[in-house]
């Protein structure tokens, strides 16, 4: 065989690391989440470290429904995941019931929010030192329930796609960017409720 012969050329594999603009799209409306909380806690630290009195005796304990809410957030956040695990089954029944379980407790955290903004409110009723730790509470976990509400409508649309078999176990991009979402607001979460609690 000549040497002037080369060996034969392959064409060249490229790793694959395609993703759909749905993917990229709840990739970029994350980062921009975590930009607004982000700035939001940064705020609520300024203000907190320049506070005069930040905390009065009245607010010494926070709403117990902190306990509820973040419970509600676990579930479900937990019944994503089993959905999910469920629909690379094809289990449809069991992906329905996960669905079911996550709206229901997306409900539950926003009464339970409702009734720790009113038990603040209730503390701070013929409190002569106001402190702007109550005002940072109020800000805090309801742009969290902004978010958690506005979460409740593709939670809705999942299902009503569920319910019409629309998802399998290769068709299952819904429910995992909703996962996702969800498991972003648990996250958070768990970071105000650090930064409100210490």
């Amino acid at each position: 065989m000549p040497s002037s012969l080369r060996p034969r050329e392959y064409p060249r594999r490229e790793p694959s690391f395609e993703k759909s603009a749905a993917q990229v799209g709840m990739y970029i409306g994350l980062a921009s989440l975590s930009m607004v909380f982000g700035g939001t806690l940064v705020a609520y630290f300024i203000t907190r470290a320049n506070s005069a009195v930040w905390k009065t005796a009245e607010m010494s304990h926070p709403p117990g429904g902190l306990w509820v809410s973040t419970a509600a957030l676990l579930v479900l956040s937990g019944s994503l995941h089993y959905a999910l695990r469920l629909l690379a089954c094809n289990n449809q029944s069991g992906l329905r019931r996960g669905l079911l379980l996550a709206i229901a407790m997306s409900i539950t955290f926003l009464l339970a929010q409702v009734q720790n903004w009113r038990t603040l409110a209730a503390q701070l009723v013929g409190v002569e030192i106001k402190s702007l730790y109550a005002f940072c509470f109020y800000l805090l976990t309801a742009l969290h329930a902004v978010h958690v509400l506005f979460g409740i409508f593709p939670l809705i649309y999942v299902y009503s796609r569920a319910t019409n078999d629309e998802y399998s176990s290769s068709r299952n991009e819904g429910v995992l960017l909703l996962r996702q979402y969800w498991d972003f607001l648990l996250v958070v979460w768990f970071v105000l409720c650090a930064a409100l609690l210490f």
